[in-house]
């Protein structure tokens, strides 16, 4: 079975492939020419076997015929030897150390050729015997700085971000579920629940015991990867009901099988969380109902259930979205029936958060509206960096003026969709925004940022931001916490402060969907709902296929029980102008 490569997935490989060259101190060149390559394929929304069919692919600038090549036996075989040499060929703990946050591949060859390290282990001794002090390049602040990372992914072993823990779930699923004797199987656990870091996978299926042998068997032959990586840790046999297994990417997978009369009590217990298992089944007790991991009595008389949804009818509740199921309050809500009704994907009519050509994005105005237009959204905004960020190449005002510009002679053109004018004002270090009054307030709105200085002290940095949301044109507190998941920590920041002041200013506080933010943090979502908080869902988008990530923005909203009326991704257009220049 040819491994399927998506677009993503190929500019993974050229990048790591980029990566190994540079390790290995191969032509500068030829290194960039990988690098390029994966950006470049990373940002084509249009499926590579069509663009290899037509010929197309080796025309777009940045491809080539020889990458062309090695993108045609990728796509085509699902594998390229020269890759797999090449992964050979370098210490597997180097690609571990790649992962500390600062130390890219020409510092990671350096503490290799210099100091023989090739593995985490040997660099934290390296440190402790301050060996990076002295080594060119690095220096005490450095060296304090890889200490530091090497903490941090101790701290987050074997975890993953919700959306490649996701797609590892939904493609271990396809398989299963194409198996005749398959009859129902779903995601469980914390991917259900959709938490924004995940340690393992759970899955539920409904078989027949006989038929349970057989059915793992055809997954460890049939996966969309080296079978090899599927073998089990015990053998599963006729008499067993679970079976763990190693993912694509290394995660574990626990897969628990059900009768079809089981099915829905385990699909339940197994999604969790444990917390909330142990309320609800204390909750079930005190209305004389006994409820376990198989079944549901009331008294000495079984009750069955079909789906999942009956369990909870059946106790006297409303149904408990798997997003809620954190040992919050969801349990009193729904015995109350005060659950609000939550977002869904089609309930999306645009975002306000986004980037293009003019600054770091990689896309033009044009044909990020084409994509939100095909998305179903009815509504963009173009939030590019402000003159600051000169990193990301910030607009001054003279280019801010071009794109409104563009903007308003596109809009004249449009029919039923409308672009907003915004900007990313980023916060400076005194809570100021980044333009003079008169030119802010020609915004449809601003999205303010925090980008720099974030050692500041929980009061300077509160205060920093308090002072950039009372601004009038200032909409938007974008990602407020400012934190990379397993990757940085978010700077110090009195976040209930925050929320009760963006609530009381009619400020908006974004969830940034991108997922390695999805900062407004769920954890948040009480004190949310009891301010009456308005938040806007944000992909942040710097290319046409970063639109897409506005899915998981909308769990972190259903996750938070943010309303749906609160959403500003729900509201009209006609709505929005009014609630931004109010």
């Amino acid at each position: 079975m040819v491994q399927k490569l998506s677009n993503k997935d190929v500019a993974i490989i050229l990048n790591e492939i980029g990566t190994f060259l540079e390790l290995k101190g191969d032509n500068p060149f030829k290194i960039r020419a990988y690098y390029n390559g994966a950006r470049t394929i990373s940002r084509i929304s249009v499926d590579l076997k069509n663009l290899i069919k037509s010929g197309e692919l080796e025309k777009i600038k940045g491809i080539g015929q020889a990458l062309t090549k090695k993108i045609e036996k990728l796509v085509t075989t699902g594998s390229l030897q020269y890759y797999e040499d090449l992964k050979a060929s370098i210490p597997s703990g180097l690609r571990d150390i790649l992962r500390i946050p600062g130390l890219g591949a020409k510092k990671v060859r350096k503490l290799w050729q210099d100091l023989d390290i090739i593995t985490l282990g040997e660099l934290e001794y390296a440190c402790n015997e301050n060996r990076l002090v002295t080594l060119e390049g690095f220096g005490l602040k450095t060296q304090e700085k890889v200490l530091e990372g090497i903490n941090f992914l101790k701290k987050y072993a074997n975890r993953f971000l919700l959306n490649y823990a996701l797609d590892e779930a939904n493609k271990i699923v396809s398989i299963l579920e194409s198996h005749p004797e398959v009859k129902r199987i779903s995601v469980a656990g914390s991917v259900r629940r959709k938490r924004e870091i995940i340690k393992n996978i759970d899955i539920v299926a409904d078989v027949d015991l006989k038929d349970r042998t057989e059915v793992l068997q055809f997954l460890s032959e049939s996966t969309y990867t080296d079978s090899t990586l599927f073998s089990t840790k015990v053998p599963l046999t006729v008499n067993q009901n679970h079976t763990s297994i190693k993912s694509e990417i290394g995660m574990n997978v626990d897969i628990y099988f059900a009768s079809s009369e089981e099915y829905p009590f385990i699909f339940r217990y197994y999604t969790g969380s444990k917390e909330h298992n142990q309320v609800l089944q204390k909750f079930a007790e005190e209305e004389g109902f006994i409820l376990t991991e198989k079944n549901l009595f009331h008294g000495n008389d079984e009750i069955l259930c079909s789906f999942e949804e009956e369990i909870y009818s059946t106790l006297g509740l409303s149904y408990i979205p798997p997003e809620l199921r954190e040992n919050g309050d969801e349990i009193e809500l729904a015995e109350k029936n005060q659950i609000r009704d939550l977002i869904t994907e089609k309930d999306l009519k645009g975002c306000f958060h986004n980037h293009t050509v003019y600054s770091d994005g990689s896309a033009t105005i044009s044909e990020m509206v084409k994509k939100s237009q095909e998305l179903g959204f009815e509504y963009l905004g173009i939030s590019d960096h402000s003159q600051s960020a000169f990193y990301a190449n910030g607009l001054s005002i003279e280019r801010i003026r071009e794109q409104w510009h563009e903007i308003n002679e596109l809009n004249e053109k449009l029919d039923n969709f409308t672009i907003f004018e915004s900007v990313e004002s980023d916060i400076l270090v005194d809570g100021s925004l980044d333009y003079p009054d008169d030119i802010l307030k020609e915004f449809d709105f601003v999205v303010a940022s925090v980008h720099s200085h974030f050692k500041l002290s929980l009061e300077e940095q509160t205060a920093r931001i308090l002072k950039a949301i009372n601004h009038p044109s200032v909409k938007i507190l974008g990602h407020p916490t400012g934190r990379l998941l397993l990757s940085r920590d978010s700077y110090k920041v009195d976040m209930e402060r925050l929320i009760r002041e963006a609530a009381k200013l009619n400020i908006t506080i974004e969830i940034n969907s991108n997922p390695h933010r999805l900062d407004l943090d769920w954890r948040w979502g009480k004190l949310a709902r009891e301010v009456n908080l308005k938040v806007a869902i944000n992909p942040d988008a710097h290319s046409l296929n970063g639109l897409n990530d506005i899915i998981y923005g909308v769990f972190i909203a259903r996750k938070a029980g943010i309303p749906k009326e609160n959403i500003l991704n729900t509201w009209t257009v006609d709505k929005l102008i009014e609630f931004f220049k109010s």
